[in-house]
């Protein structure tokens, strides 16, 4: 009985893990060689730990699974936060003066689009649908 309360626990965090938006783990470059890599735009998210925002479209726009889905079949995810590591220099290189900041930006590192503030589910599939075409 334990071992299948344990199995089912982990099918359903493996489920809700896939509902949301992965955004890739590794560095800037990292992120435009697999964009290169995959053919795909990067959709990077700026935030700052301390924005009201940025902290609300990480735990419902992010995390809907229409979101996720779309946004892990046609983009590289990444986010950035602008005031650690690496995120300083690209806030600087990319003039992210508001938060959240979503940059869509192709496999060489130019601007696509900017979308700049919250953005709701469906606002942001929108979004999405546009930059995929």
């Amino acid at each position: 009985m334990k071992s299948l309360f344990i199995s089912c626990l982990l099918f359903f965090c493996v489920q809700v893990s896939n509902a949301q938006v992965r955004f890739f783990q590794g560095t800037w470059s990292e992120a435009l060689t697999e964009a290169q890599k995959q053919n795909k735009i990067l959709f990077v998210d700026f935030y700052t730990t301390w924005c009201a925002p940025c902290k609300l479209m990480t735990k419902t726009t992010f995390a809907d699974t229409n979101v996720g889905d779309f946004a892990n079949a046609y983009f590289i995810p990444y986010k950035v936060d602008c005031e650690k590591g690496e995120g300083v220099k690209l806030a600087e290189k990319y003039e992210i003066d508001s938060y959240p900041s979503i940059y869509f930006i192709d496999k060489n590192g130019n601007i696509i689009q900017k979308e700049i503030g919250y953005k709701s589910v469906q606002e942001f599939l929108k979004i999405l649908q546009k930059q995929k075409n």
